[in-house]
């Protein structure tokens, strides 16, 4: 069975069309489910733009090292200079996050308070994916 990833994403340039090119790129690195996107306010950077975010879990065949490397690669494809030492207070257009592997319900700890408000909206998803590879694995 492939292990399963909570991930976050989010975008403040073009957020919606970022957001889409995005999600086409994770659907080639396995099966993707997302929950709703939401508007925040910027957290730890100076920015006039609000961030589209959402979690999404993704099961796939990669670790997570080559899933992260993946994603680093869509970020730089959407225009995302990753070498810039403060790139991480600069507006974006994507970033996508591992917040850790469903093994457990301690993963959803992770989550950054301004995307709580969705968990429920995912966690449903993720129990049944959890139930569903342990069935497999009776």
């Amino acid at each position: 069975m492939h292990p399963i990833y909570l991930c976050s994403m989010g975008a403040n340039i073009a957020p919606e069309s970022n957001f889409a090119a995005a999600r086409e790129s994770i659907s080639e690195l396995g099966k993707a489910y997302y929950s709703r996107a939401i508007y925040t306010q910027p957290v730890d950077m100076r920015s006039d733009h609000d961030f589209l975010n959402a979690l999404f879990l993704i099961v796939s065949p990669l670790d997570s090292i080559a899933l992260k490397k993946r994603f680093n690669a869509i970020e730089i494809n959407l225009g995302r200079d990753r070498d810039d030492p403060l790139s991480s207070k600069k507006d974006r257009p994507m970033d996508i996050d591992i917040l850790g592997e469903l093994n457990s319900d301690l993963v959803w700890q992770e989550v950054p308070d301004y995307l709580q408000e969705v968990v429920p909206n995912l966690k449903p998803i993720a129990d049944k994916l959890v139930q569903t590879q342990g069935a497999l694995h009776d």
